[in-house]
Parts: structure tokens; C-alpha cells; sequence
């Protein structure tokens, strides 16, 4: 059928997707699937035989598409409509985030693995064309033939790394193992930035994906293990994950507090009614991470930048997308309120407490989570800043997120003194 497309998760056919009126979709769970599976492809999506509302069906599915000009220049290139859902997933479903491989119903699947194109020099020439024009062009929207999907507003890849070449993957069976972010015009520096603030929060003691600075004609990548891969022989496996926002049933343009997506207290109910196996190691470690976000200056951490993992038990993924926005002049307004406050100027000690019952935890407790990843920040923070101007070379940034941690920490620990 022409307006139907097939949902493949492990090879196998886990549902269909009809297209509704403007561009929205129809989710169905396909029959053998819930016989013989009955793992959901999300949280808000149980297994069931009846049809899925537009609305449910197209907010989750919506969450895996691009967004901002990234997602414009896309569908000019295609021809179609920006807000079609249903033609996006069309054109470019076949590699997502998570295990989902979305093609059309009429399409047999290619799921022999192994099969990539070498596109070093697309790369290098994409990123030189970016350099001088980075208003007109992106790196995801020059590939041409590219058949994948990856949310967010940053202009990013996924693709598959083999020494120092870059592939794209030819088919349904071939998955992309790293994401790549390019520099940006408007953030000067920002791929060293990430890279310093995830390998701060590894170091610091939070499960975080591996990444680096990596350079290809002159130009830095920001590069990351995509931890929803994983090689198993010589075949790289998908793992389904999805947002919170998408967990919550929240479309993509309602991820922030402020227009109505989830709150740290909606947070802390997903992370209890669904990752509470561990007691509550699970709502501590978000506590921690809300502390680490508050030190880097992170005041973009809404709820598509936490996700879960659907194993099998579903648990926390790895955190992701860690960065430093306070290094810029934004509004410096969090993406999360803490406790009813959004500014960072206007956050005192009533915010947390506020904040701590919100996360059903007493404040003394709060406290001692609090100077714990102070302390932990603390013990690596200049012995990391060394390391990185030795690897990547002296730069501005480091000393403006030096500044940064510091003076956070130091305005953290005084509210609890």
C-alpha cells in the first residue's frame, strides 16, 4: 500500500504505519508480533492489537525526526512538506535512533550486514562547503543518498567509522556505529566543549558513551559511540531506546518544561514506575546528573536529552548530549525548572527544596548528592582541562569552562554551607 509503511525492530516486521491527514500517522501493532514478541516499541505504545491514536502514534514517531533547518532543507531536497511525518519517516527511516528500521510496506528489507559507501570525501567537501556558508548548507542534508533519522537541532551524522574513513550504511542490515557534529558559527568551539563536558561527567563517575575530537581535512569532528549499537561478531546490532519525551507520550516541540513537556517531577514518576527495579539507584542518579548539568552551565538538558533502554529490562541509557550552553550568550534559562525557577540567577536554596520534594527525597539527602559531584567534579576538573589542551591543542573555551565549573560549584555549595 502506498500510504503504509512497515516498522522492522530485529528483522522482523513489529508494526505499520498509516499515513493520516497532514502528515500525521497511524501506529498498528502488526498480530505475529504480539504473539510471539511482545516487547513495545515504547512506553507510551503497549502492546495491543487495536490501532493507535494520531496523535500517540505520531508524537512518538515525530521524536525521531530532525528538527530546525536541518529538518527544512530535508524536505525542500525531497519535496515535500516540513511537518509531513509520514514522509520523512518515508524517505528517511531506515536508520533511527533506537532499533527501528521504518521503510515502505512494498520495499523488501536488505538486511545483509556489512554493506557501506566510503564517504571520507563527500565529508571533507561538505565540511569545507559548512566553513565557508554555514548558513546555506548542513552536513546530513549534503548527503545525498542518506537514509536515516536522528532527532535533535544540532546539525549532526550518524555513520559508520573504520580507522580514519567515514561510511553510510547501504541498507536496512548495515547500522551506523558514531555520531558526528561539525563545528558551528554560532557556538564557537562547541565540539571541543562537548567533548570536554562528557568526558567530565565520565570521569566524574556517570555511565557516558565514549567520544573525542577527531580531524579530517583541516576541519574537528565532534565524534561519539552511539551506545545504541553494539558490535556483536562482525555485525553491528541495534538497541532500542527511546526519549523520555517520547516514553511520555510528549510530541518533539512540547520537549521543553516551559511549553508544556516534562518537569523534573514527571521525570522522577517515569524513572519510578519503570526503572525502580534498583530501589531507588536510578532516582539518585538523576538527581546526581541534574547537579552535573547545574556545574557545566548545561541549561539545555530537556527530555529528549534522557533516555531509556529497552533490554531485557528496560533501564537508563547512557547520558548524552552533555554541553556547556552558559559558555554563550543565551538567556541562560534551564530547560527544567528548578523547583519554580527557570533562571540561573534567580535559583536560591528554597529552589531546591522545592526540587528535592519534587523528587521525593529529603533535603539533608539532597545536600550530601550535591557535594558529592561537586567533589567528584572537583578532583578532575584541571587534571581533564590539561589533558584536553595536550590532545587538542590550547583554546579559548577551555578557560571559559574552567570559569564556568568553578564559580557554579562554588554558588552550589554556598547555598548549603
Amino acid at each position: 500500500m502506498k500510504d503504509r509503511l512497515q516498522v522492522i525492530w530485529n528483522k522482523r516486521v513489529v508494526g505499520t504505519l498509516n499515513r493520516h491527514k497532514k502528515g500525521g500517522v497511524v501506529f498498528q501493532y502488526a498480530q505475529d508480533w504480539i504473539k510471539k514478541e511482545s516487547s513495545p516499541v515504547s512506553l507510551s505504545l503497549p502492546c495491543r492489537k487495536e490501532k493507535f491514536a494520531p496523535a500517540i502514534s505520531t508524537a512518538f514517531f515525530e521524536n525521531l525526526l530532525p528538527e530546525s533547518n536541518t529538518r527544512t532543507m530535508l524536505a525542500f531536497h525531497r519535496r515535500f512538506d516540513k511537518k509531513d511525518t509520514f514522509a520523512f519517516l518515508e524517505n528517511f527511516g531506515e536508520d533511527c535512533a533506537g532499533a527501528l528500521s521504518i521503510i515502505p510496506e512494498d520495499q523488501e528489507p536488505d538486511f545483509t550486514p556489512g554493506q557501506y559507501e566510503n564517504i571520507t570525501q563527500v565529508l571533507i567537501e561538505t565540511l569545507d562547503k559548512i566553513l565557508l556558508n554555514p548558513e546555506k548548507y548542513k552536513l546530513y542534508p549534503e548527503m545525498k543518498h542518506a537514509k536515516f533519522s536522528l532527532a535533535g537541532a544540532q546539525d549532526k551524522l550518524p555513520v559508520y567509522i573504520k580507522g580514519a574513513q567515514f561510511y553510510l550504511p547501504k541498507n536496512s542490515g548495515s547500522a551506523t556505529t558514531h555520531i558526528i557534529k561539525p563545528i558551528n558559527a554560532g557556538f564557537i568551539d562547541i565540539p571541543r566543549n562537548e567533548a570536554f563536558c562528557m568526558e567530565l561527567a565520565q570521569r566524574s563517575g556517570f555511565s557516558i558513551p565514549n567520544s573525542k575530537i577527531m580531524k579530517i581535512g583541516g576541519h574537528e569532528l565532534y565524534v561519539v559511540d552511539r551506545y545504541d549499537r553494539l558490535k556483536v561478531n562482525k555485525e553491528i546490532v541495534r538497541i532500542h531506546q527511546e526519549d523520555f519525551c517520547q516514553a511520555m507520550g510528549y510530541p518533539a516541540e512540547r520537549k521543553y518544561q516551559e511549553t508544556g513537556g516534562p518537569g523534573f517531577l514527571e521525570c522522577r514518576e517515569l524513572i519510578d514506575e519503570y526503572l525502580s527495579n534498583q530501589g531507588v539507584t536510578n532516582r539518585m542518579l538523576f538527581i546526581r546528573m541534574m547537579v552535573f548539568n547545574y556545574i557545566i552551565g548545561n541549561h539545555d538538558a530537556h527530555g529528549k536529552n534522557f533516555s531509556i533502554l529497552h533490554k531485557k529490562d528496560v533501564e537508563p541509557a547512557p547520558f548524552y548530549d552533555l554541553v556547556s550552553t552558559q559558555v554563550y550568550a543565551l538567556d541562560n534559562k534551564f530547560a527544567m525548572a528548578i523547583g519554580q525557577t527557570y533562571r540561573l540567577d534567580r535559583i536560591k536554596e528554597h529552589s531546591f527544596k522545592k526540587f528535592a520534594k519534587d523528587m521525593n527525597v529529603r533535603p539533608t539527602l539532597l545536600t550530601s548528592l550535591i557535594n558529592e559531584v561537586c567533589e567528584a567534579v572537583e578532583n578532575v576538573l584541571n587534571g581533564l582541562i590539561a589533558e584536553h589542551e595536550k590532545n587538542y591543542g590550547e583554546a579559548k573555551i577551555y578557560k571559559e569552562l574552567n570559569e564556568i565549573v568553578k564559580s557554579n560549584t562554588i554558588h552550589l555549595q554556598s547555598l548549603f554551607s
